[in-house]
């Protein structure tokens, strides 16, 4: 994996004969969590290194990201959650990971994280590879990302998978989009989508439609703000289909967003679902849908950032099931060594009764030291 991402890399310098733009990130994770029904905790330790190549020559542009993962901890590796875990792979028609190398208490794999490339001027934009496809205006919850979709109750929401898809992009003036993608999935069939987004009025606006032999949507985005007041609106979803259950519902999120002169932001947002599904139809379901079966009718979410100085930034996500309450919290303090080091102290908090959707989840606690050079 790590020779393929190294060739695909030099080739394209090679060809453009341009000075690459590189960048190396280390991001070191020490984590106390549960690994089992009982809750019984250990302690192991999570390492990515990650190379990034950068070209741009003109209107052409490519991108390489590799990563090299380490797990640490006897017990780790040994749990049934990090063995379903790694069996997780992304939606695509070839391996991005290579397969696990023991060396008794660890182990470590290569992944290709993105590679793609393309061309873009003022009118068009086309790029073709392993990329992400960002939908949807949410900040907790995407429904209308059927390609990525971020976890907000992940270690790291923004960490998805790269889709193998060709994407183009026209602009029919400064404000308006039209934008079309294929997708191939890892069974070699194909998913489509198509959106138009522009701006009406005082809000953006947005037509999504994705199709593929197990799943569909017929979606929206709107967003805006509410005059000239720094409170700003939002709201993204649809009409859903999962083809593998067989299941139609309706689900969306409506969000508001607001930040202070003193650097304190709220961010809110409500989800709601027309169905609820139970943890066996969770787990059993394709991969294109698992983000958006819910087992609440509606949760509610809410992000508090602070900036207490330009060092330490403070930041609490809270989300509840409004049907059983039970609740997520993930406090967390990130402080700058200096422009290239930050080191962050988190926790991810479960609570409710048993058998509800977080109460049987024990709590993680977790410090990450994070280097880019």
């Amino acid at each position: 994996m790590i020779r393929l991402l190294l060739l695909a890399f030099f080739s394209t310098t090679i060809v453009l004969a341009v000075s690459p733009e590189v960048t190396f990130e280390n991001s070191n994770f020490t984590i106390n969590r549960p690994i089992d029904s009982t809750k019984k905790k250990t302690l192991y330790n999570y390492n990515r290194f990650r190379l990034t190549a950068s070209i741009h020559q003109d209107n052409w542009f490519f991108t390489s990201i590799g990563d090299i993962e380490n797990y640490l901890g006897k017990e780790i590796i040994s749990s049934t959650p990090y063995l379903l875990n790694r069996r997780i792979e992304a939606d695509t028609p070839f391996s991005t990971q290579t397969g696990l190398s023991n060396y008794g208490r660890g182990e470590y794999s290569g992944k290709l994280y993105r590679l793609y490339g393309g061309y873009v001027d003022a009118k068009h934009r086309i790029s073709f590879g392993l990329q992400k496809i960002s939908m949807g205006v949410g900040r907790i919850w995407n429904p209308s990302d059927l390609f990525n979709p971020k976890n907000s109750l992940s270690l790291e929401p923004d960490e998805v998978y790269g889709v193998f898809s060709l994407v183009y992009t026209y602009s029919i003036n400064d404000l308006t989009q039209i934008t079309k993608v294929i997708a191939e999935q890892k069974n070699h069939n194909f998913k489509y989508a198509s959106s138009i987004k522009g701006y009406v009025e005082v809000v953006d606006l947005a037509l999504n439609l994705i199709s593929s032999d197990d799943s569909s949507m017929l979606g929206y985005e709107i967003e805006g703000e509410i005059f000239d007041t720094g409170f700003a609106l939002r709201s993204e979803g649809g009409w859903f289909e999962d083809k593998i259950l067989k299941e139609e519902f309706l689900q969306g999120i409506v969000g508001a967003d607001y930040t202070f002169e003193n650097s304190l932001s709220l961010t809110s947002e409500w989800l709601y679902s027309s169905k609820i599904f139970s943890k066996e139809q969770i787990v059993s379901t394709s991969l294109s849908m698992q983000n958006n079966l819910m087992r609440s009718k509606s949760y509610a979410g809410l992000v508090i950032g602070y900036e207490f100085d330009a060092l330490l930034y403070g930041n609490l996500l809270g989300i509840t099931n409004t049907n059983d309450r039970s609740f997520y919290i993930a406090p967390s303090l990130r402080y700058s060594l200096d422009d290239d080091m930050t080191v962050q102290i988190a926790s991810m908090l479960y609570d409710g009764k048993d058998g509800s959707e977080f109460g049987d989840i024990g709590q993680t606690y977790y410090v990450n030291f994070k280097v880019t050079f």
